[in-house]
């Protein structure tokens, strides 16, 4: 479970700047454009990913975003943590500020080894693992994820022929 649907809007950015070549920057009008994401509310998002150090960002012409690590080393708990920042490991199901084990919620003792069913999954699931299941199947559950060709979902070759990979999304 995820906390928010700006831990959702995270992944889906990330997953748009894994599938580029590494060391290629990608412009958040780019990554707004090709993910359906609202620039805005993006550029939020990337400030928070570049914080949590998961993105370096760089101004001016010919700027943009790219991953600092390699896709197999970013898990998606740590993407959720940089826009949630620290997780309670005790966060409540039912969205109480007080709950814990000295005052649970009444469905605390329950919830708590889902809880930590789904930290143990998104520590364990990277963006490789996404990477691996978008470039098998194309999209997620039928619901694409990114407006982007056939083409785009290719493992990247590293070369970019003198031109820059977003160049090849258009």
């Amino acid at each position: 479970m995820l906390q928010s649907t700006a831990s959702a809007m995270a992944i889906r950015a990330t997953l748009f700047l894994a599938l580029q070549p590494r060391g290629t920057l990608s412009p958040v009008r780019e990554i707004a454009k090709q993910t359906g994401l609202p620039e805005p509310y993006l550029a939020k998002i990337v400030r928070q990913l570049t914080t949590a150090g998961l993105v370096r960002a760089f101004r001016g012409p010919g700027g943009g975003i790219a991953l600092v690590q390699p896709p197999q080393a970013i898990s998606l708990w740590s993407i959720v943590r940089a826009i949630e920042g620290p997780v309670e490991t005790e966060w409540c199901v039912l969205g109480l500020h007080t709950c814990s084990v000295e005052s649970p919620c009444p469905v605390h003792l329950q919830y708590a080894p889902l809880r930590a069913a789904v930290q143990n999954l998104l520590e364990k699931t990277t963006l490789a693992t996404l990477l691996r299941r978008l470039r098998k199947e194309g999209d997620f559950g039928g619901k694409a994820w990114l407006t982007l060709t056939g083409d785009s979902l290719r493992r990247p070759s590293g070369k970019t022929n003198g031109k820059n990979a977003r160049d090849k999304l258009k």
